[in-house]
């Protein structure tokens, strides 16, 4: 069932305006700031309804996230369950990158993220992971130690809480410049802020919150965080011009509007700056 409603929502989507830049940036690497390199989306017709509105709920996914890794949606609504961990985690040290403990990657990612650093640094414009895979468990310590430091409506504005967050599957990462240790908004405007905007969608990896898109993501804008979905599902999500949330949605319209509570306040998915 899972599977024709999919197959329905994905031949459901006809393009009717034109896309400015591509999903993940602009095409040439023109401009000169984030916003030049980030999507412009267009408008759409579809048989399905547009993603609902972004609420605050705890409506756990249907889907298993370890067989459906590219497809299942976590959002402010949607939750990974508690228990779930991928069981093929391996150190980033396997895509090339220095060995570093903690970070970690499902292993079905570890080829084009290896592809994806060595093309950035031959481009002149080497990366580094700042976060990988994040437990349930990890990301609760990280929600606590926000309330602790913020108190909790602030807190609530910057951190995702434990379940809704994409470092839970095993296949996002946050990166920055090489020899940084943090990064913010402003990252985005760097040469590899922009590489990044431009180019990671080749090698299967989205940013899961374009600039000036927070009302459809429902978080705020990070230039660093990095979904895998693969080469083919990412080509997909650009083509239709929709936001990662969006088109994922599309393909699972499960109505999770019973119970919810309308967020008013975008949220940073990683907590701010820190990974």
């Amino acid at each position: 069932m899972y599977r024709l409603r999919r197959a329905l929502a994905a031949t459901g989507i006809v393009l009717v305006g034109v896309s400015v830049l591509s999903l993940v940036g602009a095409l040439d690497g023109s401009g000169s700031d984030a916003a030049s390199l980030t999507t412009t989306l267009p408008s759409t017709t579809s048989t399905l309804p547009p993603a609902p509105e972004c609420t605050e709920a705890d409506v756990q996914v249907l889907e298993d996230p370890a067989t459906a890794w590219a497809t299942v949606l976590v959002d402010t609504a949607r939750a990974v369950p508690a228990d779930f961990g991928p069981t093929d985690l391996r150190n980033i040290a396997d895509a090339g990158f220095p060995l570093t403990d903690g970070l970690a990657v499902r292993s079905l990612v570890v080829g084009d993220l290896d592809a994806l650093r060595t093309a950035a640094k031959a481009d002149g414009v080497p990366l580094t992971i700042l976060a990988a895979y994040r437990s349930y468990a990890q990301q609760a310590d990280l929600f606590t130690k926000r309330v602790d430091e913020l108190g909790n409506t602030e807190a609530g504005s910057r951190v995702a809480r434990p379940g809704h967050s994409e470092h839970q599957l095993g296949t996002t990462i946050d990166v920055t410049s090489e020899g940084l240790t943090d990064v913010d908004s402003s990252w985005g405007s760097t040469p590899e802020g922009q590489w990044v905007a431009t180019n990671a969608h080749k090698y299967g990896f989205l940013l899961s919150y374009p600039v000036d898109a927070s009302a459809r993501t429902c978080y705020d804008y990070e230039p660093w965080h990095l979904r895998y979905v693969g080469r083919d599902e990412a080509a997909k999500v650009v083509a239709s011009g929709l936001s990662l949330r969006e088109y994922l949605w599309q393909l699972d319209p499960i109505d999770i509007a019973a119970g919810a509570t309308t967020s008013t306040t975008a949220v940073s998915a990683d907590g701010g700056s820190a990974p």
